[in-house]
Parts: structure tokens; C-alpha cells; sequence
């Protein structure tokens, strides 16, 4: 019964007070004073007039691409201000509205053209939202993946630059820091990213790993940049290329090949950037006014791309880490917007009555309360506009309206039996609008939770919008953010799925050669590629195609499926080994033919750069592997069974009532029912013992304490609990060693009342309690008046917080 001692340390942690400092006030930014005011010829068309209000008036500042590609300046001139209809047939062929960001506008920008922001991505992206605004507005289709031929790669035949940079410090960073110093590097006269130049050796080998090509020298960026694209040689350019060239031959000549057993039945080898993109359209995000994807990578903002200025860039303060494949892990600290900047979101979210937080989460436990801010745009833990939030098992939905008080309160939350938040990848969906009220959706279903249809009101755009804590830093949240966006309109059902199925983070469709294996010149099986996180790979649903459209010309069967990685077969993951595909002759291939609907899970080696992917097969067609002694070990299965503990737990309902049957206190005593509403949801929500978590026992004891406190306080219950006790007297008489047993017995008839089987040994704990009175009965100075009142609150609340209650 050691565990009786936990409630009083409990006791003493929830006394302790909170403190933190309000929002942080951040500066203005800079006034831009070059904006361009339009004042040349009308636009002849309606598509030049939403060129103009998407585009041209988001780049044509004198601070972004007004700068140079203006009449009589660079070319081409698609931010001139002369003439909005010449702008427009300059800007026209540098647009994909199909495919916004494949637009040359996008892709130069991406490759380091001139971004206006520390980030040559969210320069991009920002961009792309931009083109992707003036599509929206136009009859242009939705783009389509089209996939074309990867390059032929034999597998084991690549090689992979070395995690150390020894080999590069001594090669080729030599010519960057001597030549290119003066614009690639962070502290240069005229910065140009990327900062391959850096100081830092480890820092610029990073920026220099993807201009590098050690299969085929020659096209590493260097050493084309010098010889066919002339750029900044610093003397003969066909001298300088090939100066480049041997230098990153001799890292080449010094990387040896992964050997591949001649065993296997392989097919050609992929990098993921070997691989199709997947569209990032898809999305419904016609009223989003911030947009967050997370992709920077590094540094200590997060961009706001949403295209609707101010941009409310997150400024990443405390213990946040990047996360490979786009996200941001939170382990202390927050993400935090200033708040002039902030101030759109009340502004248009006001303006409309409406709002949509969308957000793909990964909570990092399942024990996290208060609630955990996961998104709040608020100015206290007190004072907020809106908070997404956790408690346990659930999201919840604060809401300042017209029915809730300045807090938001009373929050809108999942139902505590339905567990909805889980510790994984979710995508979670706020809604509000005045006809429908606050609606939570998460991963495309609706919670089924419900309040009064309310009206946005009283919101405060001082405000500042945080990621993972409240602004006075009390609200701590844990997990990875992978995706959020704020729209100011409700989002329908419809839409909610539809951005649920476009998923999250960066997407390749990799297509693995297998057409000499299967005699079916152009086959592929395709897989869809993401980086899960910093140290995994995600390969789901492969399918079979043909990228001429053929069909198969007889039957085919494909079994014994593997992944490989850098010359071996990956040791776990191997989801599709045991699987047998049979395909019919003439099955059309020119569409995909599916071979599995499951993903798999493969550790990264050499990282997203380096690693190189391969399929190798059991059987496939004609060809055979029969595998001996592979390395893939066998996987454990243990069936189910439905058989469970005798011994389960308390519910939240059941502990609330078992409390007031032992104490007497009623379940509507104010004090008791206030710590109840705010603690409920932290109470056990299941019965079986093995979803126990420590959270739930500091719940208890917080009620425990309401109940013990409310029946010594009460003269009437305390005299019947111990009607030969003097608890007006000191404790040391009141607690001495003859009248001990007059607090002791009487307590422990009240509140073990049974003595099942499973019950403690009542003389274990009247030996715990005999020590708990003692270490509390002394004092270190003058003990007050009402010692001997609170040592029985603390006996009481040691037994009613213990397994004797919660247990059943």
C-alpha cells in the first residue's frame, strides 16, 4: 500500500501556482513603401483582371519581382506597370494553372531565383497559392499525375554520398569557399542561397549533397552550372567546369558499390527523387487565409503560405525539432505568430461569421490535459478567440461566441467514451458557423458531438496565434504538427473528406522497373513514396501499369515481394512477402491494375538523398527466387483472445458516485461537482485495468480531496466519522500514539467497508497510515490551529484515492 503516499505529493504539486508571461508583443514589420498602384490601360478580359488580383498585385512590389522584370528592366516583364494586358502575355507562359506548381514562376524560385524570404520553399509556395488563387477562378481542371519513365538504374549499381564530409572538405569545398564565397555563403556581400560556401563544413556539405552526382559526374549541378550555363566562372569556363568535374570524380572514385546477391530477382532501383511528384492540388482551400505545411526543414520560422497577407510566419521558440517529410515535433516551447500579423485571422474571420481549423497532428501521448493547446489564438490561458486543444482521449473546441465566456468555456470536446484522439497521425477539423453551431471532425467522419448554433463575437485581434502552448506558457502541448490550415467559412462534410483523402506531407510515385522481367517492355510497379518521419519511409498500395497502355499478353503471378534498400532486402516492413498477386492474360494495364491496398513501414539508412530502393521478387512471370535462409525474420503472431482481467477499473460516473456513498458528501456539494466538471474527462473512460494511466490517478486524487475536505469540514459528518475523537485539541494529542486508533479504526470502517479477496491487508495499511500521521504530525515551526483537521484530510484522502476504490 505504498501508493497511499501518492495522493499527499499529489496534494502538494496541485498547491503549487502557475506562472508565465502574457503574448508577446512582437514588432511591426517593416512598412513597404514601393508597392505599385496600377494606373495603366483597364484589362481587356476577365482572365487578365484575376491574373491582376491573384498575381500581379501580390509580386509586382517593388520588394519582390517588381524589382527587376518590369519594361526596360529584366525579362521577361510579367511584373511591369504599364500595361496590365502585356503583363499578362509575359506572365501566361510561366504559369501551369493545371498544375500550379510545376509553373516556372514556382520552380525558379524553388531553385534559389531571388526569394524575398529566408526560405526559398515558402517563396514557392507562396507563389504556387498564388497561381493556384487564379486557377481556382477559371474552368481549368484539376491537375493529374502523369507518369513518365524514371531513369534506368541497376540496383547496387549507384552510389551514395558518405554521411561524413571529410571526403567533400577535401575536394570540392575547397573551389566553393575560393570562388563562390561572395554569394553562397550566410554572411556574403550579396547572399544567394543555397549556402554551399558556408564556414560551417557540415553546413555546407548539406547544401551541396543534391547538387552532386556521383553515378554520373558530369551532371552534378557544379559542374553544369559552369559548363553549359556560364555562371560566375572565375576564369576559362570550360577550364573551371573541368576543374569542378575532377574534384567531384575524386569523391566518386572513392565511394565503392553495394555488392547484390546474384540470387535475387530484382527490379531496376529508384531514389525518391527518382520519382513522381505528387500533385499538391486537391484541396479545398478557396476561403484559407493561413496555411502551414511545415516544409522549410530548418531554421526557426515556420511560413505562413496561405497567399493572404500579412503572411503570420511562426517564429519556433523552445525545444522544436524539423521533421523530414514536413512537420515540426514539439516537445516544449511553442510556435508563435506576432500578433499584428495574427490580426487577420480575427479580422476575416469577423468579417464572415465563420471559421475551419484544420489541422494533421500527431499527438505525442494520450495523457496530455489542461487542455493542451494544440492551436490557440488567444492572449492567456483566460482570455482566447479560439483553441484547439487535448484532454486525454479527446479534442476539444473553445470557442469565444456569444453563448461562452472569455475563456471559451464551455468547451465543445469528443465524447470521452468514444477515445477518438490517439497517439498517431490524425487529421482533426474544426468547425463553426451560426446556423450549425462548433462541429469536430477528425479523419474525415463527423464526431457526432453537438451545441447551440452561437455567433462569433467579442473577438479580441490583439490576440497572437500559437502552436503547442498558450501564451503564457501553462498550456504546454507534445507532438508533431504536420499540417495546419485556418479557413474563414465552414467547411462542409464533403470538403472535409476531400482534404482527408489528399493526405499530408511530401508525396512520390515511384515506378520499379520490372518490364524485362515480365517480357512487357514498359511495365512498372508503382508505389506511392512518403518520408513518414525523420528516420522511416512510408511505401503504401502498389499497383501494376503499363505507360503504353498494353495489356498483359498471359497470365501472371507475382509472389514473394520485397523491398530492398542500398543493395539488400530491407530486415523489416515486408509487408507484401507472404502475398500471392495473380493477374489474368489481358488484364489492362493502361490504368494500373492494383496489387495490394497495404502500406508498409521501411527504416531510412543514408537518408532521403542517398538511400536507393529496389523490388525483389519470390516468383515473378517465369523468374524464381526460392528464398533460403533470408533475413527477414518471422514475425510472431499471437492470436486474440477474448478472455480479460477479473479485475477492472472505476469509471468516471462509478468513481464519482462510490466516493459519495463511502464520504456521505453529496454528489451536488459545490465544491465537490466544480472538481468533478473539471476533471471528468481525465477519470477513467474504460473498465479494462491494462488502459490505466497516471494521469487518471491524479484525477482521482484531485476528487478524493474535494470529498475529504468537504465531510471533515462538515461538524455533523465528522462527529459520526469519529465520535471519540478531539480534533480541537493538538495534533500531538489528538494523534498521540493512545488516541491514534480513534481516527484510525473509525476511517477505515467508513471507507473499507468490504473486505474482498482483493482487498489490502488492513493491518498493511494501518501501518501506512500510522506513517503518513506521523511524518505530518511534525511541524517545523508552529503548527496551526487546524493541524489536526488537515492530517485527517490527508489520512481520508490516502484511502479514498487508493486501489480499495477504483478497483472493482
Amino acid at each position: 500500500m505504498k501508493l497511499f503516499l501518492l495522493p499527499l505529493l499529489a496534494l502538494s504539486l496541485l498547491l503549487a501556482g502557475c506562472g508565465g508571461a502574457e503574448v508577446e508583443q512582437n514588432p511591426p514589420p517593416p512598412v513597404q513603401d514601393d508597392n505599385v498602384n496600377y494606373t495603366g490601360p483597364a484589362p481587356q478580359t476577365a482572365d487578365i483582371q484575376l491574373f491582376k488580383l491573384t498575381l500581379w498585385d501580390n509580386i509586382a512590389a517593388g520588394n519582390r519581382c517588381g524589382a527587376c522584370h518590369v519594361a526596360g528592366n529584366t525579362a521577361p516583364f510579367f511584373a511591369r506597370n504599364d500595361d496590365i494586358n502585356l503583363a499578362y502575355a509575359a506572365a501566361r507562359p510561366l504559369v501551369n494553372l493545371a498544375d500550379p506548381a510545376q509553373s516556372l514562376l514556382v520552380t525558379k524560385l524553388a531553385g534559389g531565383h531571388n526569394c524575398w524570404l529566408a526560405s526559398d520553399s515558402a517563396c514557392a509556395d507562396t507563389v504556387a497559392q498564388w497561381v493556384r488563387n487564379w486557377a481556382n477562378s477559371t474552368d481549368t481542371q484539376s491537375a493529374t499525375v502523369t507518369l513518365v519513365a524514371p531513369p534506368v538504374r541497376e540496383p547496387g549499381a549507384s552510389k551514395a554520398l558518405p554521411d561524413d564530409a571529410t571526403l567533400f572538405g577535401g575536394t570540392v569545398y575547397p573551389l566553393l569557399r575560393q570562388h563562390c564565397v561572395n554569394c553562397h555563403a550566410p554572411d556574403a556581400p550579396q547572399t544567394q542561397s543555397p549556402f554551399f560556401a558556408d564556414t560551417d563544413l557540415a553546413a555546407a556539405y548539406q547544401a551541396s549533397r543534391k547538387l552532386i552526382n556521383l553515378d554520373s559526374p558530369e551532371l552534378s549541378r557544379f559542374v553544369a552550372r559552369l559548363a553549359g550555363e556560364f555562371h560566375n566562372c572565375w576564369s576559362n569556363c570550360d577550364d573551371d567546369a573541368a576543374t569542378m568535374l575532377a574534384a567531384v570524380r575524386q569523391i566518386a572514385d572513392s565511394v565503392e558499390l553495394t555488392e547484390l546477391d546474384p540470387a535475387l530477382v530484382p527490379s531496376k532501383a529508384l531514389r525518391l527523387d527518382d520519382g513522381v511528384v505528387a500533385s499538391s492540388g486537391g484541396r479545398f482551400e478557396a476561403n484559407q487565409i493561413a496555411f502551414y505545411q511545415f516544409k522549410t526543414g530548418n531554421g526557426a520560422i515556420a511560413y505562413d503560405t496561405s497567399g493572404v497577407e500579412p503572411a503570420a510566419n511562426l517564429s519556433l521558440q523552445g525545444d522544436i525539432s524539423w521533421v523530414t517529410g514536413w512537420g515540426i515535433q514539439i516537445n516544449s516551447g511553442r510556435a508563435q505568430a506576432s500578433t499584428q500579423n495574427s490580426n487577420k485571422l480575427a479580422r476575416l474571420i469577423s468579417a464572415t461569421g465563420e471559421m475551419t481549423v484544420e489541422a494533421w497532428v500527431v499527438p505525442a501521448n494520450v495523457t496530455q490535459q489542461g487542455p493542451a493547446a494544440i492551436v490557440s489564438y488567444a492572449g492567456s490561458n483566460t482570455e482566447r478567440n479560439f483553441t484547439l486543444g487535448q484532454t486525454q482521449y479527446n479534442y476539444n473546441f473553445l470557442l469565444r461566441s456569444a453563448l461562452t465566456n472569455f475563456a471559451g468555456l464551455p468547451a465543445l470536446s469528443t465524447a470521452d467514451a468514444d477515445q477518438l484522439l490517439q497517439a498517431t497521425l490524425q487529421h482533426v477539423v474544426l468547425t463553426q458557423d451560426p446556423v450549425n453551431g462548433r462541429r469536430i471532425y477528425i479523419n474525415g467522419q463527423d464526431s457526432a458531438v453537438r451545441d447551440t448554433a452561437e455567433a462569433i463575437r467579442n473577438w479580441d485581434d490583439s490576440y497572437a496565434l500559437i502552436v503547442g502552448n498558450e501564451a503564457n506558457g501553462n498550456r504546454q502541448w507534445q507532438g508533431t504538427m504536420r499540417l495546419l490550415a485556418i479557413h474563414n467559412k465552414a467547411l462542409t462534410a464533403a470538403q472535409i473528406q476531400q482534404n482527408y483523402a489528399v493526405g499530408v506531407g511530401q508525396k512520390f510515385y515511384l515506378l520499379f522497373g520490372i518490364g524485362e522481367l515480365i517480357n512487357l517492355p514498359d511495365s512498372y510497379i508503382v508505389f506511392e513514396v512518403a518520408q513518414f518521419d525523420n528516420y522511416s519511409y512510408l511505401f503504401n498500395a502498389p499497383y501494376l501499369i503499363n505507360l503504353e497502355g498494353r495489356s498483359l499478353p498471359q497470365a501472371l503471378t507475382i509472389s514473394g515481394m520485397a523491398i530492398g534498400i542500398n543493395g539488400k532486402e530491407a530486415v523489416t516492413g515486408q509487408s507484401w512477402l507472404k502475398q500471392r498477386f495473380n493477374l489474368a492474360s489481358g488484364t489492362a494495364l493502361s490504368e494500373g491494375a492494383e496489387l495490394s491496398a497495404q502500406g508498409t513501414i521501411i527504416a531510412a539508412e543514408q537518408g532521403a538523398a542517398s538511400d536507393e530502393f529496389f523490388l525483389s521478387f519470390g516468383r515473378i512471370g517465369e523468374l524464381e527466387n526460392v528464398r533460403t535462409g533470408i533475413s527477414v525474420p518471422v514475425q510472431q503472431i499471437i492470436a486474440s483472445t477474448r478472455e480479460s482481467s477479473d479485475i477492472g477499473l472505476r469509471t468516471f460516473a462509478e468513481i464519482h458516485a462510490s466516493m459519495s456513498a463511502l464520504t456521505g458528501v453529496a454528489q451536488q456539494q459545490s465544491a465537490v461537482a466544480d472538481v468533478y466538471q473539471t476533471i471528468q474527462r481525465q477519470l477513467p473512460a474504460a473498465e479494462a485495468i491494462d488502459t490505466f494511466v497516471s494521469a487518471q490517478q491524479m484525477a482521482i486524487t484531485q476528487l478524493a480531496i474535494a470529498y475529504c475536505n468537504a465531510a471533515i469540514e462538515d461538524t455533523s459528518l465528522r462527529q459520526s466519522w469519529f465520535p471519540a475523537a478531539d480534533f480541537s485539541a493538538s495534533r500531538a494529542t489528538t494523534y498521540s500514539l493512545a488516541n491514534r486508533p480513534l481516527v484510525v479504526q473509525p476511517l477505515l470502517n467508513r471507507l473499507m467497508p468490504l473486505s474482498p479477496a482483493s482487498s489490502a491487508l488492513r493491518a498493511d495499511v494501518e501501518a501506512e497510515l500510522d506513517t503518513l500521521i506521523s511524518r505530518l504530525s511534525t511541524c517545523s515551526g508552529a503548527c496551526s490551529s487546524d493541524r489536526s483537521r488537515t492530517i485527517a484530510k490527508a489520512a481520508c484522502t490516502a484511502v479514498l484515492a487508493s486501489a480499495e476504490l477504483l478497483v472493482q
